[in-house]
């Protein structure tokens, strides 16, 4: 059975100057999404960057070119509590906002969840995984919402 974890330490950061991030209803949704973690949680950081940058990191650990939208690491040892980054590509996101019509913040509150699942062992490689993780983002993103 999964539960709620002690509360972490949740953190958002921006690498690129003026970038305007909505922190608050961000950590909102995200704290819906931690529910589904089996494992307690230290600490999750949430980095925004450039396109570059999250195409170096793309390239660095999966070996893929281009940017993606969203990567999410867990640093802490086997075993260890969760302690997690969570980088989101602010071009990606303003482009899928536009794509989805929906506002940036939204869309980089989501891509904060979807990192979140990541790290809760959530996977969206199959359609199924896929699906579940939509309805999840959706699920905490209406919750954070609501708050």
């Amino acid at each position: 059975m999964k539960r709620r974890t002690s509360q972490p330490e949740l953190r958002v950061h921006s690498l690129i100057p003026r970038a305007r991030i909505y922190r608050r209803y961000l950590l909102e949704c995200v704290q819906q999404a931690l529910v589904h973690f089996e494992k307690p949680v230290a600490s999750i950081d949430f980095i925004v960057v450039s396109a570059r940058k999250m195409s170096a990191l793309h390239r660095q650990y999966l070996n893929l070119p281009g940017a993606t939208d969203v990567m999410a690491f867990d640093l802490a040892e086997s075993g260890a509590p969760v302690e997690g980054e969570v980088y989101i590509c602010l071009e990606k996101a303003r482009s899928q906002a536009a794509d989805y019509g929906v506002s940036l913040a939204s869309e980089i509150a989501r891509l904060a969840v979807h990192g979140v699942l990541h790290l809760a062992g959530e996977d969206d490689k199959t359609e199924a995984g896929r699906q579940r993780m939509e309805h999840l983002e959706s699920q905490a993103l209406r919750k954070g919402e609501g708050k």
